[in-house]
């Protein structure tokens, strides 16, 4: 992860360059017309944590004392903030998607039926789409979502009174998330070609 931060002081710009690697920050600070100062202010400087966890904390708290301190966050290559999180939540959504209609053919292609606790997991990750995807998907699939969970559990207790309930639902969930998330990228990728 790359971060640029800048001001301007009296004419000359003063950036932070931030770029984090795993568990190592590397931070380089500098100004552009260098040549305007008597003093040299470039510095170089790295860090090494334990775990990503801590160096991926530090660099949010590095950005946060820049930006108390003046500079303004860079979109030096054209993405909005958070653009990495919606293509992640994009590829597991629609992988989830693909395994939704997978095993509802399964199971109408086939004489075996899905274990009880899959139906249950799968409804339960229905569940947390339904609750975590606030900024991701519209309101009427999150909706449908918690139908499917609410659903599926009913078709975890109760399998033998309601056989086909789970391969409709699933494949139905499935179709409907695929389709939605390729309409929206094929928007998306419309747009950015006009």
């Amino acid at each position: 992860m790359i971060v640029t931060l800048s001001k301007q002081v009296d004419g000359i710009t003063y950036f932070w360059f931030m770029y984090r690697d795993g568990r190592t920050i590397q931070m380089y600070h500098g100004v552009t017309e260098q040549w305007k100062l008597d003093q040299d202010v470039s510095d170089s400087m790295e860090e090494r944590y334990t775990f990503r966890r801590q160096a991926k904390r530090r660099l949010n708290e590095l950005i946060a004392e820049k930006q108390a301190e003046g500079y303004r966050q860079d979109d030096i290559y054209g993405m909005q903030p958070g653009r990495k999180e919606r293509e992640k939540f994009r590829r597991r959504t629609s992988w989830f998607a693909y395994l939704l209609i997978g095993l509802g053919l399964f199971q109408f292609v086939t004489p075996f039926t899905i274990l009880p606790i899959v139906v249950l997991g799968i409804g339960i990750i229905l569940m947390f789409l339904a609750f975590l995807s606030k900024n991701q998907l519209p309101m009427w699939i999150r909706i449908m979502c918690f139908v499917d969970y609410f659903l599926m559990h009913i078709s975890f207790r109760q399998e033998q009174y309601i056989p086909h309930l789970f391969p409709i639902l699933s494949i139905g969930t499935g179709m409907l998330l695929w389709f939605y998330l390729f309409k929206k990228q094929h928007i998306k990728l419309k747009a950015s070609s006009e």
